[in-house]
Formats: C-alpha cells, structure tokens, sequence
C-alpha cells in the first residue's frame, strides 16, 4: 500500500481521511501568522521539551526573536478543488494553532509542530457543508471524528469570511481580515448558539517584514505530531504560478476560554507581527513513527 494519505489541512487544521493513494490538496488562499509568546506559557500546553530555535540563523530569522520567547503560528485558509479516489471536497475552510520547534524525539535538535486547535468548516455559511455527497452536518462531524481517531484534534468552525481565506476590509481594501470561531453548540433555528471566537488577524502587506518566506517554509513544514504517538508529514509547496506570496504585518487577537476555547496560556493581542500568505499545493503521507517523519522531511520544502 502507499504510504500517501488524503489530507485535508489548513495553517493548519488537519483531517485526516484514510487512503491509499496520494491526496493533493490545493490551497486558493492561506494566511499564516508567528507570534511571540512567553517560553513558559507555551511550555505548560505542550507535554514535550521545547528546542531553542535557531534565531541567530539570518536566514530563517532575518531579525532574530524576541528574547524569553517561543514561536507560535497560526493559520486560516480555504482549500479548493480537493480529490480523494472516489471522493471530491470542492471547498472547505479551515484554521489552526500551532508551536513548532517541539522535541518529540527528545534529542535536542529534531523540530515538530504540536498541534494546539485545529478548525474545518464549509463554506457560504455552511458550517457543517464540506464534502459531497453525504449529508453536511454528518459529514462535518463525521471528518471530525476522524481525524481525533488518526491522532489530530478537530473542532468545526465558523469563518469570517465564510468564502476565502481572509477579505479586503470595506474602509480599507489595503487592509485584510479573518476570524475563526469554534461551534460548541449551534442553534440554526433561533441563534445564534453557542459561538465562541477562537482568533482573529487583520492584516496588510509588510512595508518591512519581519521574516523571510524561508521562515515559514521551514516552520509549517515540520511533521506534525499525532496524539496516537505517530507523527505525519504535511508538506506544502509553494513553487506554482499562482502561489503569489506575501509577506504580511498585522495584528492577532487569541482568545481565551472564557471568550472562545484557545488555552489561557496563550490568550492575548499580538500586535505587529509577521505574516505570510500564498496559494499552494499540500501532499499528506500516512502516519509513521516520528523518527521517521524526521528523517524523511523533503528538503526541497524548507526553502
């Protein structure tokens, strides 16, 4: 059998559908976002030992990082046109939290992100839509559960936009926003449910980026470890016609559990920071064990 795997991801969300062919999933837009937070606050969601990053590397951290801290990212994106054998999603929107430079192997040097949240969602405010031809809310739940099953957390999310990765602002198309909200309850009859906010970005392109895009190539494309003790590569590549990144600078609002259900440890406004957007292609390979997740990582990826 391949070891591919269907994978539907966004900056993060990853769910995980058994298959035993390669899944490519095409990504119209994505934005991702780094964030400075306490090195002890992200030590306490995270049960394996943090790696120092490599901030003195100028080319991955053209600016170094702020001192006493570690790198969380965050994404939303929506996924176009995606094909599984027999099955096809034509959209789904999804978002993500991630800390990457987590030492699974628990040898110093080897990086993995460790998933914090993961969000999918339909689109056109159909947040329980996402593939054909079975029934949206099941479906939704149903992609939920298994993806928990394969070792990756999944909630169902809304979306602002409920149709792209993240929309002009009115007063100021220079400027772009995007929410996500975690759906505990939903009430379609009266509304408007239980709806907390998980997070939100507004955002422009960056007069003077804080990053590279190599940055957030090398940090996205860290295997993702698997809460059944495997970990899985998710590799994106960037390398199309219509990839178009950019680098981004803006504000991100993480919300709490007492307002949405991201952990208080890492609740809070970070402002002016560095982003990056683009289009591009995933490929997802079947969980394997972490060691060789690592040593299988595309080099060609990190660039």
């Amino acid at each position: 059998m391949s070891e591919h795997v269907g994978l539907l991801q966004s900056k993060s969300a990853i769910c995980l559908l058994q298959r035993k062919e390669l899944t490519d999933a095409l990504y119209h837009l994505q934005a991702w976002f780094i964030l400075p937070v306490p090195k002890a606050s992200v030590q306490s969601i995270v049960p394996y030992p943090l790696i120092t990053p490599p901030f003195a590397d100028k080319t991955v951290f053209p600016l170094g990082f702020p001192a006493n801290t570690h790198p969380v990212f965050l994404s939303t994106g929506y996924q176009n046109d995606i094909r599984m054998i027999n099955l096809q999603i034509p959209a789904l929107l999804a978002g993500s939290i991630y800390v990457p430079y987590t030492d699974r192997l628990r040898d110093g040097k080897t990086p993995f992100n460790y998933g914090v949240q993961n969000y999918i969602g339909g689109v056109d405010g159909k947040e329980f839509e996402g593939v054909v031809p079975y029934d949206g809310l099941i479906l939704s739940s149903t992609i939920a559960a298994v993806g928990n099953a394969e070792g990756t957390p999944i909630f169902v999310g809304r979306f602002a936009p409920n149709n792209d990765a993240y929309a002009p602002i009115a007063s100021n198309p220079d400027q772009f926003v995007a929410q996500v909200k975690q759906i505990i309850l939903p009430n379609p009859v009266s509304g408007p449910g239980i709806i907390p906010e998980a997070f939100d970005m507004t955002f422009a392109t960056a007069i003077s980026p804080l990053y590279d895009a190599k940055t957030f190539h090398v940090i996205i494309n860290q295997p993702v470890i698997l809460t059944n003790l495997l970990c899985q590569r998710n590799t994106y590549y960037f390398n199309e016609t219509f990839a178009e990144p950019s680098l981004r600078s803006g504000n991100v609002t993480l919300f709490g559990p007492l307002a949405g259900n991201a952990p208080s440890a890492l609740a809070g406004k970070y402002n002016q920071q560095g982003g990056y957007s683009a289009s591009g292609e995933i490929v997802g390979y079947n969980p394997e064990t972490c060691a060789a997740a690592a040593a299988n990582v595309d080099p060609k990826s990190l660039q």
